[in-house]
């Protein structure tokens, strides 16, 4: 997801994926496990699944920030090849990190979805299954339920 708010404020939420993301612009701030917490360029946001949360722009002249959602199955193996002999998946300490191990967990997985690697065309099922959803009616459920549109309709955009 890459988005761009001023004035709007999310209300509290939560997803069943782990979300990382890195603001561009500006800088946001959300409730989040008891606390506010506010994100800069610089650190790295991570939520673990069922985090409730809310968010706002911290600024006057709004934030921009990307957001990479993953199921548990892709931030174990990313999060295996970032901290060799990490058992399971992480459950991180705060929501704002300032260390590279996110980062890394999260750049492999980011880099296939935004078309930074090299990734063989499928049919949708296909991307189904290798996103670790247990075929393409689920994965078109939650993505219109995050986005607000169908993958067709994102794609097409």
């Amino acid at each position: 997801m890459d988005a761009r708010f001023d004035r709007y404020a999310h209300p509290t939420h939560a997803r069943d994926t782990y979300a990382f993301g890195v603001t561009d612009h500006g800088a946001q701030s959300f409730v989040c496990r008891g606390g506010r917490h506010v994100s800069a360029a610089g650190p790295v946001m991570v939520l673990d699944p069922d985090d409730p949360h809310d968010g706002r722009s911290a600024v006057r002249d709004g934030d921009r920030y990307r957001m990479l959602h993953l199921g548990e199955a892709h931030v174990r193996d990313a999060w295996g090849d970032a901290a060799p002999g990490a058992a399971g998946p992480p459950l991180f300490a705060a929501p704002v990190v300032d260390e590279p191990a996110p980062a890394r967990a999260g750049a492999r997985p980011h880099a296939a979805v935004a078309g930074n690697a090299p990734r063989p065309a499928g049919a949708p099922a296909t991307a189904a299954a290798e996103a670790g959803f247990a075929g393409q009616a689920p994965l078109t459920r939650w993505f219109t339920h995050t986005y607000g549109i169908t993958p067709a309709a994102y794609r097409t955009a």
